[in-house]
């Protein structure tokens, strides 16, 4: 059995992604690391990582699409790592999650109340345990007592990271709605000061965020899955280039959600 720890490269991972946009800064520093610690390159995640940072530098530019594409891998890599992390069984997880579905309201920018406590391994500290409370959520680890407390209940920026591997074990049968379901898979935890509103745009749901660190988060469909998208309102733009449906009436109303 292995016994290397990849717990080194899940926090520079998670470094890299906090702030809603992977920068070639950044690509090139995570490949500068994973030369520097080989034996990385032949575990997970390392390994999943060698291949496409490689194809990314074969001419020696970083497209913006490369980007998003090295961006979302992390994401999921992370994603991941709060899964393995889980130590209690999820017993009747179906259920429960079903159960919450069903009287779940998208109009509003709220987090379902699911009743489970589970403890949960820390990212990056060997050997300690925090305990996650779907209610609240809830979480005993630091970053949630010191600045996500203070946000009432089901507010979306109570969700540490540990909040998030928790609400990744639950998959109601159906799959969660909506923009909810891309926010469990795709967000990264909010900033402290994040705040969400969701806006009806021509028939459809939008989650948009304001921008405490200069980037804004948006949820939107373009009439199938939902995705979710970063706007800077420092430099007017989209990240990676990309943007929703509907661009000039969701930039409207970024601009003027962040101005509150």
């Amino acid at each position: 059995m292995s016994t290397y720890d990849p717990s080194e490269l899940i926090v520079l991972c998670e470094k890299i992604i906090e702030d809603g946009e992977l920068t070639c800064e950044e690509i090139y520093g995570l490949a500068e690391w994973l030369n520097a610690h080989q034996e990385a390159c032949y575990h997970w995640p390392g390994n999943l990582l060698v291949g496409p940072l490689q194809d990314a530098w074969k001419d020696a530019k970083i497209t913006k699409t490369e980007a998003r594409q090295l961006a979302r891998l992390v994401q999921r890599i992370c994603k991941e790592w709060g899964k393995k992390q889980t130590e209690q069984a999820f017993a009747q997880v179906a259920e429960i999650a079903a159960a919450a579905v069903q009287s779940f309201d998208l109009t509003q920018p709220r987090l379902p109340i699911i009743p489970f406590v589970s403890r949960i391994k820390s990212h990056s500290e060997r050997g300690k345990v925090y305990e996650v409370n779907l209610t609240g959520p809830t979480c005993s680890c630091p970053d949630w007592r010191n600045f996500r407390h203070r946000h009432p209940e089901q507010h979306l920026t109570r969700c540490c990271k540990h909040v998030f591997d928790v609400y990744s074990q639950f998959e109601p049968p159906t799959k969660w709605p909506g923009w909810l379901r891309a926010f469990f898979e795709l967000a990264w935890t909010p900033h402290p000061q994040q705040q969400w509103v969701v806006l009806h745009v021509d028939n459809q749901l939008v989650l948009v965020s304001n921008a405490p660190n200069g980037w804004a988060n948006i949820f939107a469909s373009d009439h199938g899955p939902y995705d979710r998208y970063g706007y800077s309102i420092v430099e007017n733009r989209w990240a990676y280039g990309i943007a929703p449906p509907n661009v000039q009436r969701i930039e409207k109303a970024i601009l003027a959600f962040a101005a509150q």
